[in-house]
């Protein structure tokens, strides 16, 4: 229906029951407040706002709601990129990000900082944060045996916890506070063998036999008894073995070189000498020299290292704090320079755990995760293996081929959209909206029908 008239005045309520399509359709209240925008959600209030420019109203986004991320791999510095890419100083907004990844070292992130001055003063560096020796440590810890000091790093062996570790068996005895073993077991406790045999008297007293005159034994008491003295013997003055006297002793001794003095008459020995009087032999006297000289440092096998150091000239011990951090090294994922760690790893040098839950990200996950509904009314079709995701506009839309349509009969137009309830809108030749008579079939066919003949119409149904 056309409404010709230059000025249509209605003079109380328009009640409006057709489908509104075009720009100039009147609008019930119903419908602008179904479509218009008349307030911001709470949920949304941090995001959009409502502004009034030039006496309307206007829907605001506020910054950084709406990001735009570029990654450049030639600029190799944020001066470079502006001076390709920001000529104008409007290219980027505020909150807008910019990944260089040609830059000397790590990538740098940049973010759009609102400024307005059109040079790389618009643009903050976003900088990451390197890890710091308590996070390292604190991820490091220590099981029995060993001491770990989380507050300076420092890892130690625990000589109380390795004493610990042993015990003693049968026979022995073990003191783990300073990991000495002792033997802890009498005759009682060791069986006897074939040839060493331990000792009882009745061994003992039938090993003894006693043969000449003046000697008598007894194998069951074992009591030898002599039966003679020595004034029961005779000396013989001619023989050479004579009873002793003291005259006998004293005289039968004397001595010669420096350092000892003896009287003969009373038998005292008096020693008169230093070691300065005493020559040299197979025991020798102390040197500083030969107490040096006497030390080594023991050699090991590798892998063990030897970190002791000797100076057999001045008899100094040491140990190199520098040898000793050459002995430690770091694995993958770490750093490692004058006894310190540090964590130097990247994604790649973590090993992804297939069941575990978190997992590395993948096109084929990601599109995996993906789904389209699988309702008859979803329109959006999904393709898991490209990851696009499509809705036709066929089928939400169906165009016919122009239409002559004759007055007041119907004409049926098969649109196989699948739904009973469409809408159609119907046009001239020229573009303009016209009213047909719309009758719904079923969900694939509606019938339209004209008051006048109208040719080559061109019709549209959508849902």
């Amino acid at each position: 229906m056309e409404f010709f008239s230059p000025q249509n005045v209605f003079k109380g309520q328009v009640s409006i029951e057709g489908a509104i399509s075009a720009d100039n359709h009147a609008v019930t209240k119903q419908y602008l407040e179904a479509n218009a925008v008349v307030g911001i959600a709470t949920d949304s209030a941090n995001y959009a706002e409502l502004v009034t420019v030039n006496g309307e109203k206007q829907l605001k986004l506020k910054p950084l709601t709406i990001t735009d991320v570029a990654v450049d791999t030639t600029a190799t510095s944020i001066g470079a990129w502006v001076t390709a890419n920001y000529t104008n100083g409007d290219e980027k907004q505020e909150g807008d990000i910019i990944i260089l990844t040609g830059v000397t070292g790590r990538a740098q992130t940049w973010i759009h900082n609102g400024g307005s001055a059109g040079s790389s003063a618009d643009f903050t560096e976003i900088e990451g944060q390197s890890v710091s020796d308590a996070e390292v440590r604190a991820a490091l810890s220590a099981s029995s045996g060993v001491n770990f000091n989380a507050s300076t790093g420092e890892i130690t062996a625990d000589q109380a916890e390795i004493r610990g570790f042993f015990a003693a068996g049968s026979g022995l005895s073990y003191d783990n506070s300073n990991g000495t073993y002792s033997l802890n077991v009498d005759s009682d406790g060791i069986s006897e063998g074939s040839n060493n045999l331990y000792y009882t008297d009745s061994r003992s007293r039938g090993a003894i036999s006693v043969s000449g005159a003046g000697l008598s034994y007894n194998s069951s008491t074992g009591v030898i008894d002599l039966a003679l003295i020595t004034d029961d013997i005779t000396e013989d003055a001619g023989a050479t073995n004579l009873w002793f006297t003291d005259a006998r002793a004293r005289g039968a001794i004397s001595v010669t070189g420096s350092g000892l003095s003896y009287n003969s008459l009373t038998g005292v020995l008096q020693l008169a000498a230093n070691t300065s009087m005493i020559t040299e032999s197979g025991n020798l006297y102390f040197t500083d020299a030969r107490s040096r000289g006497a030390l080594s440092v023991a050699s090991v096998a590798g892998p063990d290292v030897q970190l002791l150091q000797y100076n057999s000239t001045t008899g100094v011990l040491s140990v190199e704090l520098s040898d000793v951090f050459a002995e430690f090294t770091a694995g993958t994922g770490l750093a490692y320079s004058n006894g310190e760690y540090s964590l130097d790893a990247k994604t790649d040098d973590i090993t992804e755990d297939v069941a575990a839950t978190n997992l590395w990200f993948t096109d084929a996950r990601a599109r995996g995760a993906i789904s389209a509904d699988s309702s008859s009314d979803n329109m959006a079709q999904y393709n898991s293996t490209t990851g696009a995701i499509l809705v036709d506009l066929g089928d939400f839309r169906k165009e016919f081929a122009p239409q002559s349509l004759t007055a007041n009969t119907f004409a049926t137009l098969n649109h196989g959209l699948g739904k009973k309830i469409v809408h159609v809108s119907a046009y001239d030749s020229s573009g303009n909206l016209i009213q047909l008579d719309v009758q719904l079939v079923d969900a694939n066919n509606v019938k339209v029908k004209s008051v006048v003949n109208v040719s080559n119409a061109e019709i549209v149904v959508s849902l």
